[in-house]
C-alpha cells in the first residue's frame, strides 16, 4: 500500500512537470546591463609547483659571424712561413675570455656544390701548414686573429681555406657541457643547435 502511494505521488510530479514546462512562454526581451559589482577579496596564494626539467639551450645570446673572406696581412700573393689575419675585435660585452666557449672554423669550396667546413685548430697534412687562432686582449676588449704557420719550416701561400667563421657560446648558454662537448660536434650540428644561418 505504502509502495502504491509513492507510485501515485511520483507519477502526480512527472505530470506536473511535464505540464508547467509545456505551459512556458516564450522569453522575453534582453534586459539592460547591470552595474559592475566591486571586485572581491583576493584569495589565499598557492603552494609553489615542482621544479620543471631543465629545458634546451637557448639560441638568443650566441654570437656569431658570417663568412669572412680569408686575407692575410702578408698577402699578394707571396708565400711565407707564418701569416695571419684580424678576424674580428670583440668588446668586453661580446665575449668573456673565462666562461663563453669560442669555435673557429675555416671554409673551403671543393666546387660550386661542394664545401668543406674545418674546426680550428687544422692541420693541412700534404701541404704541412697550420691553421689556428688566437685571442689577444687589450684595454676594452679582445683581438681575434687567424694564425697559420708551416710545419716544417718552407712557405706557404696558406690558400686551403678562402673564408673563416667564429661562434661565440656564452657561458650561461653552454651551462651543462664542456668545451671538449661542442668541439667534438661538426658545424652542421653546431649550426643546428644555435639556428646559425
Amino acid at each position: 500500500m505504502k509502495a502504491m502511494k509513492n507510485l501515485i505521488g511520483c507519477v502526480v510530479v512527472l505530470l506536473l512537470s511535464v505540464g508547467i514546462i509545456s505551459c512556458e512562454g516564450e522569453d522575453g526581451a534582453v534586459g539592460p546591463q547591470g552595474e559592475q559589482g566591486e571586485q572581491g577579496e583576493q584569495g589565499d596564494q598557492g603552494l609553489d609547483g615542482d621544479q620543471g626539467d631543465q629545458g634546451d639551450p637557448g639560441t638568443a645570446n650566441v654570437i656569431y659571424s658570417d663568412w669572412i673572406a680569408r686575407d692575410y696581412d702578408n698577402s699578394g700573393g707571396l708565400a711565407e712561413e707564418t701569416n695571419e689575419q684580424l678576424l674580428a675585435t670583440l668588446g668586453l660585452g661580446d665575449f668573456d675570455l673565462t666562461q663563453d666557449i669560442l669555435l673557429v672554423y675555416g671554409r673551403r669550396e671543393i666546387s660550386a656544390i661542394v664545401t668543406e667546413i674545418n674546426q680550428l685548430p687544422y692541420i693541412h697534412v700534404s701541404e704541412n701548414d697550420f691553421y689556428g687562432f688566437e685571442v689577444a686582449s687589450f684595454n676594452g676588449g679582445f683581438t681575434l686573429r687567424i694564425k697559420v704557420a708551416t710545419l716544417d719550416g718552407t712557405t706557404s701561400a696558406f690558400a686551403f681555406f678562402q673564408g673563416f667563421k667564429y661562434v661565440i657560446i656564452p657561458g650561461g648558454v653552454a651551462a651543462g657541457k664542456s668545451v671538449n662537448d661542442y668541439k667534438n660536434m661538426s658545424y652542421e650540428e653546431i649550426a643546428t643547435l644555435f639556428n646559425i644561418q
